[in-house]
């Protein structure tokens, strides 16, 4: 059960800027102001320094904020990172960031989500800027997880969540299970959620890691269902790190933080985390960001809070790397060239189900992103044997299985690579196996 008797005790001693943001959420959005942790309930973005910079913003004369300026607010780079920067302004990439993100890049970055009509009719915040998806999850994680919260991931998953959701809040990972056949497990998902009451945070990560699987339009539709029937309080993190990569027909069309839109507030909060790392494969950008599903009031509060951990763990994000993002996405060629890159791993994808099918390997369902589970009796054995013989794969043993990744592998590659996991696998059975001897002394 929740542990509200320790919640209220902390509220006792919130500061009143605190418990007005509380009282506000529990007002407007219930399910947000119950599911806050005892950190997500004290925490408010300070009127410290960065906040009294803005203020400052217009002023003659500013000595505000801790950054060398040529004094009248514009950079005071070397010539040498000037020339660096190539045709960025030193303006917007030397300076300090704003806090929460760079406002163009924010409303840019909405534009972009908004592309899903689903999305766009939402009610939502604006995108707070975070230093890549892992961060925007930890963000979530100390708004929402407290050691009693139940945390719900797919199974399989992303290992990553465990740390960043589990161990650093002290909470316990439980998992729901992700397949049923080659579709959604509807049913067991619902099932498994109504098992027990406790409030919940959820992640649903559709392309996932590491199956590489996105559902039906249909099931999907109808997951979003069930999830707006749970009695909550809950929490749906929509982990879009792999939007826009589905290679088949018939697949959920955009997020599905969309099909959340108008959830009952006293019920669910939906939110979105999402990125130019793999939407716009700026990898190194390191460019993140975090998006609640609420009316303007609520989402003020919750950007607020977000900013707040934002300010506590890493202040300000790259600069450099915002603007490369803002102006990709001014860039008119940035549909035809992002297009360009989806066919290579569309490619990659079809040339992977021909040489899996051809030497007869049994894959987890998958039909996006840039992954594929294949199972296998000995995973760890199997990558060894790979490594043995230049090949790199990665091993999950708890699911018997090892994840190619064919985002980084040419699609001339592809048949070589299957042909020596194939290999792999025989030699490892082979070498496992007892051999006749064996089994004769050990029967006798």
């Amino acid at each position: 059960m929740q542990d509200t008797s320790s919640k209220e005790a902390a509220d006792a001693v919130l500061d009143s800027r605190a418990m007005g943001q509380l009282q506000l959420l529990r007002a407007h959005h219930p399910a947000a102001g119950a599911m806050l942790s005892r950190l997500g309930r004290r925490i408010s973005y300070p009127r410290g320094v960065p906040a009294q910079a803005a203020d400052a913003r217009h002023t003659r004369i500013n000595a505000t904020i801790g950054q060398v300026t040529d004094g009248a607010g514009g950079a005071l780079a070397m010539p040498l990172v000037r020339e660096l920067l190539g045709p960025l302004d030193p303006d917007d990439a030397v300076l300090y960031a704003a806090q929460g993100g760079e406002p163009l890049l924010r409303t840019a970055w909405s534009e972009w989500q908004a592309r899903d009509p689903r999305v766009a009719r939402a009610a939502r915040s604006l995108p707070v800027v975070t230093q890549g998806l892992t961060h925007a999850l930890g963000i979530v994680a100390d708004l929402f997880i407290d050691p009693e919260t139940r945390v719900l991931v797919p199974d399989p998953c992303w290992g990553n969540y465990r740390g960043g959701l589990g161990l650093r809040r002290g909470a316990r990972i439980d998992t729901y299970p992700l397949l049923q056949g080659d579709r959604l497990a509807v049913d067991e998902i619902a099932r498994t959620l109504a098992s027990e009451s406790r409030p919940t945070v959820m992640v649903v990560n559709m392309p996932g890691n590491p199956v590489g699987f996105t559902p039906t339009q249909a099931d999907a539709e109808a997951l979003a269902e069930v999830l707006r029937s749970a009695p909550g309080p809950l929490v749906v993190v929509c982990d879009d790190a792999y939007l826009g990569m589905g290679w088949e027909p018939g697949l959920l069309e955009g997020s599905f933080f969309g099909l959340l839109e108008g959830a009952d507030p006293e019920r669910l909060l939906a939110v979105k985390v999402d990125g130019a790392t793999k939407e716009l494969f700026l990898f190194g950008a390191r460019v993140g960001f975090l998006t609640f599903q609420a009316e303007p009031e609520v989402a003020a509060v919750l950007e607020d809070k977000a900013k707040a951990v934002a300010r506590a763990t890493v202040s300000s994000m790259s600069r450099v790397g915002q603007e490369l993002v803002l102006q990709t996405l001014r860039h008119a060629q940035l549909g035809v060239q992002r297009d360009a890159i989806c066919q290579v791993l569309a490619g990659r994808y079809r040339a992977l189900r021909v040489a899996i099918d051809a030497h007869g390997l049994e894959a987890f369902p998958y039909n996006s992103g840039f992954f594929v589970l294949l199972k296998v009796s000995e995973p760890e054995a199997v990558r060894r044997r790979l490594l043995e013989r230049g090949v790199g794969v990665v091993a999950f043993p708890e699911v018997g299985a090892v994840r190619l990744s064919y985002g980084s592998v040419d699609e001339a590659d592809v048949t070589e690579l299957v042909g020596e996991l194939a290999a792999a696998i025989a030699h490892v059975a082979a070498t496992s196996a007892p051999s006749v001897h064996d089994t004769v002394a050990s029967s006798s």
